[in-house]
């Protein structure tokens, strides 16, 4: 009789270290596949720049690979793909992200490669013509050419102002316009270094494996001095704030937007969960109440979705996306909307809404352990934001003992008309003067 293969260890605990520069290194150990997902996460992203210079960091997302003192343009994505990753890049609020997944025993070349570019990226002029190319083209096509996009980017501003997190990640027009080499070269020098960088890992490898790599690529790059940072914090006594926008193709509705806390930012960790559930709670599954009320029993829409993001250093936004029933105005859906979340605040959620809302906020967080790339950009968003990567192990056991009045005493302190933005859509074509 054959023994049977013992079955593949589930994920392990978060682990960390700090290298003597300052870079942060974070591993979920996940051994059930020769896999690794390798994450270089720059704590620099659109929150961070002045105003007149916004797009600064998704350009350094588009030329930081792009020429090192190791690595010719256009060879990283090359090598990369060939040791068989998948080469990508992405840029938030906060963050500047080069994720990559590699069988276990390439990753030291994908080390290697990232070290030298947070040592030496060239930034020459040549890849820098040509990215910003691409990068205008890309707000072309996916904001200008995108009404929807468009009155995104508009909902942003009204809710957040015209700097911080009301600052487009891919940039105005009007900025990568005067966009130039210098400009990318000073914000590469100010905030690409090891003490501003967060490496988070997930897969099959050992902290002592690691630690090995790390130190021997990382370790000899020196730290920066950071310029001071400004936390976004949302607009002091906002009050109601309204826009009308009139758009071709355009979806006609309404976004709502709440300014409210972060994760980093709540009060207390008890009131940081109990506004993770708000959108679970409102909008998000068929048997959620607003959508129960405003779909299903009485169609006066025909979406509605809910968005929240815990992990920004600073306040976020509570955003509800209503799309209306033929003969419903963007009014009469933003005004009955504000009227049923008036009375939910008057009221603790009942029992079942609350265990439903936890049940799909955690089956979420579940199947997400499943995929490395997952693991590992769950930490990175902790690391970015400020918060310990560490704590994610603790995060089912927090939610799980959220109760029916903290989410109650969270949505009648946050959920007011004095923090609400409205931007109502319509067609161009179906609007009236």
């Amino acid at each position: 009789m054959t023994d049977r293969p013992s079955p593949p260890t589930l994920p392990s605990a978060v682990q960390s270290l700090l290298l003597d520069n300052g870079l942060r290194i974070y591993l979920r150990e996940d051994h059930r596949a020769p896999l690794v997902s390798v994450q270089l996460w720059y704590h620099v992203g659109s929150s961070y720049e002045p105003q007149g210079h916004s797009g600064l960091s998704h350009a350094l997302e588009h030329l930081l690979f792009e020429g090192s003192s190791k690595l010719a343009p256009g060879e990283y994505s090359t090598l990369m793909t060939r040791l068989g990753g998948e080469p990508n890049a992405f840029t938030g609020s906060d963050a500047t992200v080069f994720p990559l997944t590699l069988p276990a025993s390439r990753v030291e070349i994908a080390l290697e490669a990232m070290a030298d570019v947070m040592a030496s990226a060239t930034l020459s002029d040549t890849p820098f013509a040509r990215e910003l190319a691409v990068v205008m083209a890309e707000r072309r096509a996916n904001v200008e050419n995108s009404p929807l996009a468009l009155a995104l980017e508009h909902h942003h501003l009204l809710t957040y102002g015209d700097a911080g997190y009301g600052t487009p990640v891919i940039g105005h027009k009007v900025d990568l316009e005067h966009l130039t080499p210098a400009a990318a070269q000073t914000w590469y020098r100010t905030w690409y270094h090891p003490n501003n960088a967060t490496l988070a890992v997930a897969g099959d490898i050992t902290l002592p494996q690691l630690q090995t790599l790390v130190t021997r690529h990382f370790a000899g790059i020196p730290a920066h001095r950071l310029p001071p940072r400004q936390v976004p914090m949302g607009l002091p006594n906002p009050g109601m704030r309204q826009q009308t926008l009139r758009l071709p193709g355009l979806y006609t509705g309404a976004v709502l937007g709440f300014n409210l806390p972060s994760q980093c930012t709540a009060g207390s960790d008890a009131q940081a969960y109990a506004l993770r559930l708000l959108p679970e709670i409102l909008a998000d599954g068929h048997a959620s109440r607003l959508k129960r009320l405003l779909a299903v029993e009485e169609p006066l829409l025909q979406g509605l979705r809910a968005t929240y993001e815990p992990w920004q250093r600073g306040d976020s936004m509570l955003a509800l996306y209503a799309f209306c029933s033929p003969h419903v105005t963007p009014e009469a859906a933003a005004e009955r909307l504000m009227l049923e979340i008036g009375a939910f605040r008057q009221a603790a959620p009942t029992r079942q809404d609350l265990e439903r809302a936890k049940a799909r906020l955690l089956a979420r967080q579940q199947f997400e352990r499943d995929d490395i790339d997952k693991q590992a950009r769950a930490i990175g968003k902790q690391a970015a934001c400020g918060l310990d990567p560490v704590a994610l192990d603790d995060e089912r056991q927090a939610i799980e003992a959220v109760t029916a009045e903290q989410v109650g005493q969270a949505a009648y302190d946050f959920l007011t008309e004095s923090r609400a933005a409205m931007t109502f859509m319509h067609a161009k074509e179906n609007a009236h003067a």
